[in-house]
């Protein structure tokens, strides 16, 4: 296995640790230092702008000046925004940490994964980028599962030990980020000129495969649909269900569970197609308009196979994507995917809100599913390209 992939997968552990341990206790955290329902939202808001603003420049910038940089970059400002969360407990302090904690995000995505994909031979790319994402994704679920099992707990005993992680994480992260082999960036390719070469290069990639596009739309509407559900559906089931709250974090595990055990047969069996993740896509629209409207009894099964399906996607569609698209700007072309997955969770934050409270919350639920359920019945008319294997960039 080469040893940028194995630093690659070490520091997604360190992500995914300290973001699974802030998740289920960083609002309560908030609320503990008298920060209103208003100003979680400010917060919250605050952190998506930072990404979305920085995510483009910051792949141009890992591209340009080199990946391994950018990466210590980035865990450097999550252990600086921990830091800002522990000594700062006022609105000023959050607002200025959940800023640090958008660059960092922004500065890690793309450039690790980058790293990772093109220390892979090219005689071994298809397999090896297998192993990957089935690894990176087992390994977040189980590192987040974990972190978020334990949050709960010590949060009770020590409410200040909420964002301790992310300093630790963020310092254990830059300590690993030391061991990347750096890589080839932008600065040393000949007839690559100009800082926005890597952006050209990425629109254009986009512009001649139908398929990437195609990745890149339903993406943006998954993504709009899955958010409403993440913001809503411990509401839906306890003031609309009377679910008891007890067995929400049963659930949210059965689901990644699932995704853990089913994650490598489906990524061996079906990368390179879209026409599963196509499929899935559709069954996870299905459920989320269908919700709402379920007896009680079958509604937990349906959320498990929800969280489950939900993580399925992002490895079979991260494989698709890197099989599809060249070396040159490999991080500005990642950053601009996650950006675009950010887009579709901005909007759906701001639209389900106004939703919500004018029409009802089952209609949340009903509207995302189903903008998503059209999305993927047009995509599969539009082009018989998401049906055939995907042709390999490099």
């Amino acid at each position: 296995m080469p040893r940028n992939i194995k630093v690659f997968l070490i520091t997604e552990a360190f992500a995914a640790g300290f973001g699974g341990f802030i998740l289920p206790i960083y609002v309560l955290y908030f609320r503990f230092y008298q920060i209103t329902l208003f100003e979680v939202a400010l917060l919250a808001a605050v952190f998506e702008g930072a990404v979305l603003i920085s995510e483009i420049p910051t792949g141009l910038f890992a591209d340009r000046f080199g990946r391994k940089l950018s990466v210590a970059i980035g865990f450097s400002l999550f252990a600086v925004s921990g830091l800002v969360f522990i000594l700062f407990r006022d609105l000023t302090g959050f607002i200025i940490a959940e800023i640090l904690f958008g660059l960092a995000e922004a500065f890690i995505s793309g450039a690790g994964e980058a790293l990772a994909v093109d220390s892979i031979p090219d005689s071994d790319k298809k397999p090896m980028l297998e192993k990957l994402f089935t690894w990176r994704s087992r390994i977040r679920i189980a590192v987040m599962t974990s972190l978020m099992i334990a949050a709960g707990y010590m949060f009770s005993h020590n409410i200040s030990i909420t964002f301790y992680p992310v300093l630790i994480g963020g310092l254990g992260g830059l300590t690993a980020s030391f061991f990347f082999i750096s890589d080839n960036s932008e600065r040393s390719k000949p007839g690559r000129r100009g800082v926005v070469a890597p952006l050209k290069n990425m629109f254009r990639q986009i512009k001649l495969a139908t398929v990437l596009k195609m990745i890149f739309i339903l993406s943006l509407v998954a993504n709009f649909a899955f958010e409403g559900v993440d913001q809503y559906w411990q509401i839906l089931l306890s003031e609309l269900f009377d679910v008891d709250i007890r067995f929400f974090g049963f659930l949210t595990a059965a689901g990644a569970v699932a995704a853990f055990i089913l994650v490598g047969p489906c990524v061996r069996r079906f990368s390179g197609n879209l026409s599963f993740p196509l499929l899935v896509l559709l069954l996870a629209g299905i459920i989320i308009s269908s919700l709402p409207n379920l007896p009680a009894v079958i509604l937990p099964v349906l959320l498990v196979v929800y969280f489950g399906v939900k993580e399925m996607i992002t490895p079979l569609f991260s494989i698709a994507i890197n099989n599809a698209i060249d070396s040159h700007g490999r991080a500005t072309f990642l950053s601009g995917y996650n950006l675009t997955c950010s887009i579709g969770e901005v909007v759906s934050g701001l639209m389900v809100g106004v939703i919500a409270s004018r029409l009802g919350l089952p209609v949340v639920f009903v509207f995302g599913g189903a903008i998503l359920v059209l999305a993927i019945i047009a995509s599969m008319f539009s082009s018989r390209a998401v049906f055939e294997r995907m042709p390999s960039g490099d």
